[in-house]
């Protein structure tokens, strides 16, 4: 069919859809985010826009999902005819054997798509994380660490990072052939004729990037590469900003203050933990969840309700509940469920707070609504039933205010942000209430 539309792409999980959503309108391309892959196509729905996305939840599921799941997502970004096909990743690339293994998607990607070559663009400057020489490194609190060495992610309850080669890091991960082009081409044309001996021989090209300048060079390299035929990037949105890093940024874009916000948090990211104190001591009321009731199949409604009634009579007197699951590692309810033996927990806590989501933002109480944990926010959105989000503004790097398109009247319209376990600074839920002011 002819199309518009010359990047599409598929987040792993829902905050790095936004992530991207943000990275792509930032630069200029007007782009929609659906929330799941529709049943049939309306190419008119499609035509004003440049770029379109799928949010997803692969980053929580094994290699049969993927391999069973992936190829109809691939098969319908392929229906637009773009230029590029992007799956999206974290830029901590954090990924195992046995969840969310980017070497299947990878390799799954190549099969369905055929593409003329594939690139791996991790490295996000303006988030602080770099790629250098081919290994991976991001920042805690301002220092800068080696992925294997961060402080959170080389111990991540999930998927802890325990090698910062990427060439490495894919062979372990399956039997993808990947090569490195690195800072030391960047300056000649080596570079260049690195990148077309990898390409001929079938690799999957990882790119440094550690500032402007040489992001700039990844997006050239890439644009001067793929004039013929589909190219395919496993990346973070690095990749946005490296190919469409000649646009022009789009600037001043404000955000009013809102008074009432609804607050969910599935993460137990030491850094969620922060943004959760934080806020406990500007203002909002915490909300615990008490993970062995959660656990208690028989009396989850009778303990939703009153979570739910919580909620609604602390934004009655205008107060902004947070409801969180755990404040960090440490006090994870993640591991009480893996003790108990139940191994879809993430899926169990998010539909859990999208049924509080749902019930509340129904009551027409909450101006806007927050989601930690990158897992966990993906179950928690789609019980909401939205068809897709756009683009509003930017809320801090990674995160940007989205609006939510829905049929259901109550839903469509509600202004929300989706945050991944490591991303937002320390006043992030705040942020959300005042804007920014």
């Amino acid at each position: 069919m002819n199309s518009t539309v010359e990047l599409a792409f598929y987040g792993d999980d829902f905050t790095g859809s936004t992530d991207v959503l943000e990275s792509l309108s930032l630069r200029g391309k007007k782009t929609i985010l659906l929330l799941r892959v529709p049943e049939k196509k309306d190419s008119i729905i499609y035509s004003d826009y440049d770029c379109v996305g799928v949010a997803g939840i692969s980053r929580s599921k094994d290699p049969v999902w993927m391999k069973a799941e992936l190829p109809k997502v691939y098969q319908f970004l392929n229906s637009f005819d773009p230029k590029y096909i992007h799956y999206k990743v974290c830029s901590t690339f954090d990924s195992n054997l046995h969840k969310g293994n980017l070497a299947v998607a990878t390799q799954v990607g190549i099969d369905v798509l055929s593409p003329s070559w594939t690139s791996i663009v991790v490295g996000t400057p303006k988030i602080k994380r770099y790629v250098c020489f081919g290994e991976l490194f991001a920042d805690s609190k301002g220092e800068t660490y080696r992925i294997d060495r961060h402080p959170v992610m080389s111990c991540h309850p999930a998927t802890p990072m325990t090698e910062a080669n990427l060439v490495k890091h894919m062979h372990q991960l399956g039997e993808v052939d990947c090569a490195s082009v690195n800072l030391s081409m960047y300056s000649d044309d080596s570079a260049a004729t690195k990148l077309q001996q990898f390409i001929a021989e079938n690799k999957v090209v990882i790119f440094d990037s550690v500032d402007h300048s040489s992001q700039a060079k990844v997006g050239a390299l890439i644009n001067e590469h793929c004039q013929e035929g589909l190219h395919f990037s496993v990346s973070s949105s690095g990749f946005e900003d490296a190919v469409y890093s000649q646009n022009k940024l789009v600037e001043n874009i404000n955000i009013t203050s809102k008074s009432r916000i609804l607050a969910l948090s599935g993460s137990c990211s030491s850094i969620t933990s922060s943004q959760i104190d934080y806020a406990l001591s500007h203002g909002f009321i915490p909300v615990e969840l008490d993970i062995a009731r959660l656990l208690m199949l028989e009396s989850r409604p009778q303990y939703l309700d009153e979570i739910v009634q919580t909620c609604i009579d602390l934004l009655s007197s205008n107060k902004s509940p947070l409801v969180y699951s755990a404040l960090g590692p440490q006090k994870s309810g993640s591991t009480t469920a893996s003790q108990d033996g139940d191994l879809h927990f993430d899926e169990m806590l998010g539909s859990f707070l999208g049924a509080i989501a749902l019930a509340v933002t129904k009551t027409g109480l909450i101006e806007r609504l927050a989601v930690a944990g990158g897992d966990t926010s993906g179950y928690c959105i789609q019980s909401l039933n939205l068809d897709a989000l756009t683009f509003i503004a930017p809320l801090c790097p990674g995160v940007p205010l989205c609006r939510a398109h829905a049929q259901d009247s109550d839903i469509d319209g509600l202004e929300l942000a989706l945050k991944g376990g490591q991303m937002g600074s320390e006043d992030f839920f705040v942020r959300l209430c005042s804007g920014g002011e």
